[in-house]
Formats: C-alpha cells, sequence, structure tokens
C-alpha cells in the first residue's frame, strides 16, 4: 500500500454472526421502534410517525 492509499479493509460489512455487531444500532433507523414504525402494543411510533427512520430528534430536558 503506497502512503497515499487509504486502507479501507475493516470499513466493508461486518460479519453477521459476530454478536459485536449487533451492539451497535443502524442509525437511518427509529431508535424508538428500530424501524418497524410500530410500538409493541401495536400504536404508531410517535417520534417516526410511522416511517421507521431517524428523523433527528434528539431527546432532552
Amino acid at each position: 500500500m503506497n502512503q497515499t492509499e487509504i486502507d479501507d479493509s475493516g470499513m466493508g460489512p461486518q460479519d453477521p454472526t459476530d454478536p459485536a455487531a449487533f451492539q451497535h444500532p443502524d442509525p437511518t433507523l427509529c431508535p424508538e421502534c428500530e424501524g418497524s414504525g410500530v410500538l409493541g402494543s401495536g400504536e404508531t411510533c410517535p417520534v417516526c410517525e410511522g416511517t421507521g427512520k431517524a428523523i433527528g430528534r434528539t431527546g432532552g430536558g
């Protein structure tokens, strides 16, 4: 590898059988419903309004 090349060998998809791969949730999914769009009770997710996508809201007080 040359000095000007970028080492991207570790940047590929993680091994799905690796338990550590599940410790980092997908940032594109809603953190409340985890991308399903509905809560466990069957209600539409109030955070993403049923889209399942992260909308950039953050909690706070």
